[in-house]
C-alpha cells in the first residue's frame, strides 16, 4: 500500500531545494562607471562561498567577502580590507578609500 507524503513535508523540502541552490543576492560581476577616471576600469566578481576578485590596472587579486555592520567586506589576499556599502535602490556598491574620491561599482546584469 502506498502512502501520500504530508503536505507539510512537501513543502519544507521544497523550501529547502530553493534556499540552497538560490544565489546570494551579493553574488556577481560589478564594475567602474565611465566617468570615474581610472576607477571606471575596477572590476569586482563575487563568487558564492565568499570567494571573489577584483580587478584594478589589469592586475587581479583574489579575495575574501562577507556581510558586516550592513556593508560588504572584500579581504585582499594583499592584506588589506575594502568596506563597500550598497546604494539603496540600485545594484551598486560605493568604495571609499584612503585618500581617493569615492566611487562606485554597478552590479551586471546576470
Amino acid at each position: 500500500m502506498r502512502q501520500a507524503l504530508d503536505p507539510l513535508a512537501v513543502m519544507v523540502i521544497g523550501w529547502l531545494m530553493v534556499a540552497c541552490s538560490s544565489a546570494h543576492p551579493w553574488e556577481g560581476q560589478y564594475v567602474g562607471q565611465p566617468g570615474q577616471g581610472a576607477h571606471g576600469a575596477v572590476t569586482l566578481v563575487l563568487q558564492a562561498g565568499g570567494k571573489g576578485l577584483w580587478t584594478a590596472d589589469q592586475e587581479s587579486t583574489p579575495l575574501r567577502w562577507e556581510e558586516r555592520d550592513g556593508g560588504l567586506w572584500l579581504h585582499l589576499n594583499t592584506g588589506g580590507v575594502v568596506i563597500c556599502r550598497p546604494v539603496r535602490g540600485h545594484q551598486e556598491l560605493t568604495i571609499a578609500l584612503p585618500g581617493i574620491q569615492p566611487f562606485t561599482l554597478r552590479k551586471e546584469r546576470s
